[in-house]
């Protein structure tokens, strides 16, 4: 699944891919079980490898559902990168299974590799912007977004002390 996820995949390399996959954490949820919520403080981000979730924001109006998310795609990216609280709450809409990545998981890679830092800070800016593409009305939801130098410097110093 790390294979196929253009998250990790455009990132690492085989060996690397594979130390990531031996220490993610394979996790279930039912119906209305919450994988995150929304402003709490966050390591890690979820792959899901089967069902669905719902993505929504805190809006003005009270919640506001912005996507829905399916096998292959990954929630919580931000957290696991920074450490920044989470940007939405994200709900399994069904039965979902999924893997864990935590920081514990990424940090023997990203010191074995520190350049792989400035790659997942230049993925996560492309994954802004497709996001915004995508979701035109998601200014709110990830206002936390910023350009590859300011996230590779945050995960710099989430992953350095």
């Amino acid at each position: 699944l790390l294979n196929a996820t253009r998250f990790f995949s455009s990132v690492l390399d085989p060996a690397a891919l594979d130390q990531l996959a031996a220490a993610a954490r394979p996790v279930s949820f039912r119906r209305g079980d919450k994988l995150m919520r929304e402003g709490e403080l966050g390591q890690s981000l979820f792959l899901i490898e089967g069902g669905k979730v719902s993505v929504s924001v805190h809006d003005v109006g009270g919640e506001r559902a912005v996507a829905t998310l399916g096998p292959g795609e990954v929630v919580g990216e931000m957290s696991l990168l920074t450490g920044a609280r989470r940007s939405a709450t994200v709900v399994a809409s069904g039965k979902v299974t999924a893997f864990e990545v935590t920081k514990a998981a990424l940090e023997p890679i990203l010191a074995a590799s520190p350049k792989l830092v400035e790659k997942f800070a230049a993925m996560m800016e492309q994954r802004f912007a497709e996001l915004k593409r995508r979701h035109s009305d998601l200014a709110r939801w990830h206002s936390g977004s910023a350009s590859q130098a300011e996230i590779a410097a945050r995960m710099t110093a989430f992953y350095s002390g």
